[in-house]
């Protein structure tokens, strides 16, 4: 049989929902909240994990990669989840199994269209996710926003506050997504009208404007504005050295045959759309910290009434859960249906999806394809002052217990939390004892790589 991209064996449910409950609430007597709040330091080497993940990238690139995770400690977790993966293997864990992120930090969250075009806030990056167990999110989700805070320059206490506030309303938000109905579960209200909505009329909610107004203008017309121009040969794509580059690679000289494939794992409504399209110019894109350095491209396709659109293709790696803790077999075998788990999770999660989400697998490595910019936008953090960053962290949280409730044993979390505001507690003291690791792992590798 086939290999399938997302294993829900042990996600699927017969009990009642009190019946989870119920057992959740027993869970706690087993692992306590101040064994989950515990830290535990591990004995490793930062710099050979991170070794075994660059293994897998492109070689040239690595340089820029290595320069965007020194900025900061927050640029540097965000490219190292293989950490902090290998730590929490080794941590107290409910072992309650959802749908999870795998990297739900505070930048891997923002705006993005659903098929009726309407904006919607949620997550927005899957390389890492996966069925593990749920406070894997949480816990990354809270050291992210205290090392954005000290980015950003707010004082200690400030910071515990956010971290403790932002955990709070993720059992505030598994305490009421699970007193709704499955179905209402599996409609949650993200899209931009209602956050705006629970938004105070403050300054919070005006920058939260400026965000809507720049995704909505964000399209494939306004990506080949800006990422294109017309030449001798046709509309291609500008070569930028660090970005953006036309390459000869397994991908770009099979890209017909690999777009076909990929056709072939959307809905019908959408395949039929693609075949209207031509394929037009395909070039190499980098962005980003945490899948910079992977093999990602741009493909520019070009349809027979003269509109474009554009599709992003991104290599779907092992997580770093396994490929850092692994001799990494760079075999087609090793990567097979990687970039279908990444879809099938981002479906799962999302409350709308991009209907043109699909995958395919090369020679070597899986992929997965999804629109490029499609008013796709993110949170300038740098950008928030104090009450800004406070408000849109604790919206974090509570999506991310949205997004988590629609795993069946959801209510497994919430007997376990049992709306218990001790949980608050136990979270925000294993945030904040990781995070002196994270700034060692970081002086480690500023001390490995000192020229970038």
């Amino acid at each position: 049989m086939p290999k399938t991209g997302l294993n829900l064996t042990n996600i699927q449910v017969t009990q009642s929902q009190q019946a989870l409950h119920q057992q959740g609430q027993q869970l706690r007597q087993q692992v306590s909240f101040a064994q989950l709040g515990r830290f535990v330091p591990q004995q490793r080497d930062p710099t050979l994990l991170m070794s075994r993940i660059a293994d897998m990238l492109v070689p040239e690139l690595l340089p820029e990669r290595y320069r965007r995770m020194g900025v900061s400690s927050f640029t540097f977790f965000r490219g190292t989840a293989e950490l902090m993966a290998y730590d929490l293997n080794h941590q107290a864990s409910t072992h309650i199994p959802v749908v999870i992120s795998g990297d739900a930090h505070l930048g891997n969250f923002g705006f993005f269209a659903s098929p009726e075009r309407r904006l919607v806030f949620d997550l927005n990056d899957f390389d890492e996710a996966g069925v593990n167990s749920w406070e894997r999110d949480v816990k990354r989700l809270l050291v992210s926003v205290s090392l954005a805070g000290q980015e950003n320059g707010f004082s200690a206490k400030k910071i515990h506050k956010a971290v403790r506030h932002v955990a709070k309303s993720y059992r505030k938000g598994i305490h009421f997504s699970c007193q709704r109905s499955t179905l209402d579960r599996f409609y949650p209200a993200n899209d931009v009208e209602s956050v705006l909505s629970a938004a105070p009329t403050s300054p919070a909610r005006s920058l939260m404007q400026t965000f809507i107004d720049k995704a909505q203008k964000r399209n494939s017309e306004q990506v080949v504005n800006k990422f294109t121009s017309l030449t001798a040969h046709g509309r291609r794509f500008i070569d930028n050295a660090k970005i953006t580059r036309h390459t000869d690679d397994d991908v770009t000289r099979h890209i017909s045959d690999y777009l076909a494939a990929y056709r072939t794992t959307v809905r019908s409504d959408v395949a039929l759309l693609l075949s209207q399209y031509e394929l037009t110019d395909v070039a190499r894109h980098c962005v980003g910290v945490g899948s910079f350095g992977s093999r990602c491209y741009l493909v520019l396709l070009t349809s027979n009434d003269g509109s474009h659109l554009v599709l992003q293709i991104k290599e779907a790696l092992p997580t770093r859960k396994t490929g850092a803790e692994r001799q990494l077999n760079l075999s087609a075998t090793f990567e097979e249906s990687e970039g279908q788990r990444i879809i099938e999770s981002q479906k799962i999660l999302q409350s709308a999806s991009d209907p043109f989400l699909g995958y395919f697998q090369s020679r070597h490595h899986s992929f997965y394809v999804r629109q490029f910019r499609d008013m796709k936008t993110s949170v300038d953090l740098h950008s928030l002052n104090w009450q800004q960053f406070h408000l849109y962290a604790e919206a974090c949280g509570r999506l991310l217990a949205i997004d988590h409730c629609q795993t069946p044993t959801a209510p497994m979390i919430d007997g376990y939390i049992d709306n218990d505001k001790d949980f608050d507690l136990a979270m925000t003291q294993w945030a904040e004892a990781y995070v002196p690791q994270v700034e060692a792992d970081y002086a480690a590798f500023l001390k490995e790589h000192p020229n970038h």
